[in-house]
């Protein structure tokens, strides 16, 4: 068997590991890149009623899906990361304390990706949270409720419908979708604010 030489096999270990670093840098690009977005928009609508949290919402699920992307992440994986990072954010912007929601996420993940199993659940906790005498913590729990189900539910078709989560986009562009109409429906902001925001914000990292 013909062995390369030495200067060959130092030749491919070299290229490979430029192939790595720069996509190294395209993925780190790419991150930054959603931030400069996040900050523009955040600016350009900070007359507008609760837009701040959509946009760190969009932030949020563009940086998930670009490490999924990039990292073949399962689409079980993906579920986690966004739903782990939301409980931050959420604890983050109300102080309450990440156990609590955490405590919830876990009940849904009992579930096991059945959207029936999963709207029971979401009914359940929404009628534990509306009966919680002088709970302070309550409306923004029932809110992260709504939040999961609608995330699970999408989570759970793509997972029933793509075993190898060829159709991230589709994912990623659903999830927001039933993110905008839950927030529309208090009608703060309306539904075209948020169109309007979603589509600058897909424009601008397109470019």
């Amino acid at each position: 068997m013909t062995q390369k030489p030495k200067d060959d096999n130092r030749r491919e270990r070299e290229e490979t590991f430029d192939e790595h670093y720069r996509r190294i840098l395209s993925e780190k690009g790419k991150l930054e890149a959603v931030d400069v977005v996040y900050e523009q928009l955040k600016t350009k609508y900070e007359d507008y009623d609760e837009t701040e949290a959509f946009i760190e919402y969009l932030r949020s699920v563009e940086k998930v899906f670009l490490r999924a992307e990039e990292e073949k992440w399962s689409i079980e994986k993906t579920e986690e990361e966004m739903i782990r990072g939301e409980i931050y954010v959420i604890s983050q912007s109300t102080g309450i304390d990440e156990n609590i929601f955490i405590a919830i996420y876990e009940e849904f993940k009992t579930a096991k990706h059945s959207v029936v199993k999963i709207q029971e659940i979401a009914q359940q906790l929404m009628e534990k949270y509306s009966n919680i005498e002088d709970c302070m913590e309550c409306e923004d729990c029932r809110e992260f409720i709504a939040y999961v189900k609608d995330s699970l539910v999408v989570f759970s078709e793509a997972l029933h419908g793509n075993e190898d989560f060829d159709e991230i986009d589709e994912v990623k562009t659903k999830l927001i979708y039933e993110r905008m109409k839950t927030i529309a429906s208090s009608g703060k902001p309306p539904m075209e604010i948020l169109k309007d925001i979603y589509n600058e914000f897909v424009t601008a990292l397109k470019n």
